[in-house]
C-alpha cells in the first residue's frame, strides 16, 4: 500500500490521474445527492397533488413542504460547495507540494 502512495505522488502523471478519479467520484457523488433531493422533492409534489385532489387540507402541507424543500436546498447548496472547497484545496495542497519538490 505504501508503495502505490509512493508511486502515485512521486509521478506527477500518475497524480494527475489520481486527481482526475478523485474529482470525477465525487462529482458521481453529489449528482447522486442532487438526484436524491430532486426524487424527494417530487414525491412532496406528488403527495400535496393527492391530498389537494382528495380534498384535505392542504394548506398547512404545502408550508411544512415549502419549508422542508427550502431547507434541503440550501442543505445541497452548501454541502455542494463544500466538496467543490475541499476538492479544490485538495489539489492546490498537492500541485503545490509537487512543485515544491
Amino acid at each position: 500500500m505504501e508503495n502505490i502512495i509512493e508511486l502515485i505522488t512521486s509521478n506527477p502523471v500518475y497524480l494527475a490521474i489520481a486527481v482526475i478519479l478523485a474529482i470525477v467520484i465525487v462529482y458521481g457523488f453529489v449528482k447522486k445527492i442532487i438526484k436524491l433531493a430532486l426524487v424527494t422533492g417530487a414525491v412532496f409534489i406528488l403527495y400535496v397533488a393527492y391530498l389537494h385532489y382528495s380534498g384535505k387540507n392542504t394548506s398547512e402541507i404545502s408550508k411544512t413542504v415549502s419549508k422542508s424543500a427550502e431547507i434541503l436546498k440550501e442543505a445541497v447548496s452548501k454541502t455542494g460547495e463544500k466538496v467543490k472547497d475541499s476538492a479544490i484545496k485538495s489539489i492546490e495542497k498537492k500541485v503545490e507540494s509537487k512543485l515544491t519538490n
